[in-house]
């Protein structure tokens, strides 16, 4: 398949996996400081929280010291609506949609009109005034990304035929998912345990007597029945950290979500050409530095226990995981899609 193909299926996955995080974690970050109080105390942590998904979707730059404040409504505006925001999840939506638009006629009609559908609905200016109007219907509004995200992948689960366009999709869905886990495991242990760090991570750990958050991680990463499916003691902060990041199982954890895309492009490199009788994609050969490097990675995980995190440095460790997902990401850029001008015949196809 042309590379420019490829490229905008890996990025609808990646769009629209974005969204829905985005949605999931604003969805439970109300809920969860709704139920905080009035008190300057409850102020304090509800500002913490707010700041910590900003550093969790990277944009804790757009909200300086001297700038808007840090609440309950400039930052799920920002994140949702925002259109200087290119990571907000109506700019995404749109993104998404316009990838889908460039190659309609290589997909179902189904999934084309249900993201293009979508993102009609999410520009009205009605759908916005009513989101924005209180906390239910923002949460509201959340809730209906994430339906529509799921209802796109079960369309796509039910329509796509399993060649390289499909698994060009699932890399990007679960690199990024890969990606979001990493980082909200990272900030909110880092909130969650604050300044109990500094008699290392078992301690911390062990020690933490606020589980409520804990719990609302998993739900945030849409995990908390699973968990307590594996997990038989309750919630508690280690094993959270074991199931998120070493399960095999979870659909969210961060070694599943790497083992879906060493998955996908081990079938593009490897056994697309040969039932399809389609040439290979530019960086398909066995020398590809994003196979080796994300296989490489899975490989890891398959070994690692908690303690080998623990013992280098729970953050160090994450901190690591994300830069690699990013390095991933960089090669398969580099190695699959083309970034040259279309020949006339490509760009009539």
């Amino acid at each position: 398949m042309l590379s420019r193909m490829a490229e905008s299926l890996y990025w609808i996955g990646r769009y629209v996996e974005r969204a829905e995080q985005t949605a999931r974690h604003t969805e439970a970050t109300f809920r969860h400081t709704l139920v905080m109080g009035s008190t300057p105390e409850a102020e304090t942590r509800r500002h913490r929280h707010w700041a910590a998904l900003l550093d969790i979707v990277g944009e804790r730059a757009a909200f300086p010291p001297d700038g808007p404040p840090v609440d309950d409504e400039t930052v799920p505006e920002h994140l949702i609506f925002s259109e200087t925001n290119a990571n907000s999840i109506v700019e995404c939506i749109g993104r998404a949609r316009d990838n889908a638009h460039t190659m309609r006629h290589q997909m179902a009609t189904e999934m084309w009109e249900a993201l293009n559908r979508f993102h009609l609905d999410v520009q009205r200016p009605g759908r916005r005034r009513v989101a924005a109007s209180d906390a239910e219907h923002m949460t509201r509004f959340c809730r209906s990304i994430v339906d529509f995200s799921q209802l796109l992948q079960g369309i796509t689960d039910s329509t796509m035929p399993r060649e390289e366009s499909w698994y060009f999709l699932q890399a990007g869905k679960f690199l990024e998912r890969a990606e979001w886990t990493t980082r909200t495991i990272d900030v909110n242990y880092r909130l969650l345990v604050g300044e109990e760090l500094e008699h290392g991570d078992r301690h911390a750990l062990d020690t933490a007597w606020d589980l409520q958050p804990w719990g609302t991680l998993l739900r945030a990463l849409s995990a908390y029945e699973s968990y307590h499916r594996i997990q038989s003691r309750g919630v508690h902060p280690s094993a959270v950290i074991e199931v998120l990041t070493l399960s095999e199982v979870v659909p969210r954890s961060i070694r599943f979500s790497i083992g879906k895309v060493d998955a996908a492009l081990a079938h593009i490199s490897e056994e697309a050409p040969a039932y399809n009788g389609s040439e290979p994609m530019p960086g398909s050969s066995g020398a590809s530095e994003a196979r080796r490097e994300v296989g490489r990675l899975h490989a890891e995980f398959a070994y690692q226990r908690l303690d080998d995190l623990l013992d280098r440095g729970l953050h160090e460790s994450l901190l690591d995981i994300q830069r690699r997902c990013y390095r991933i990401g960089d090669l398969i850029e580099h190695e699959f899609f083309a970034h040259r001008p279309l020949t006339a015949q490509e760009a009539m196809i």
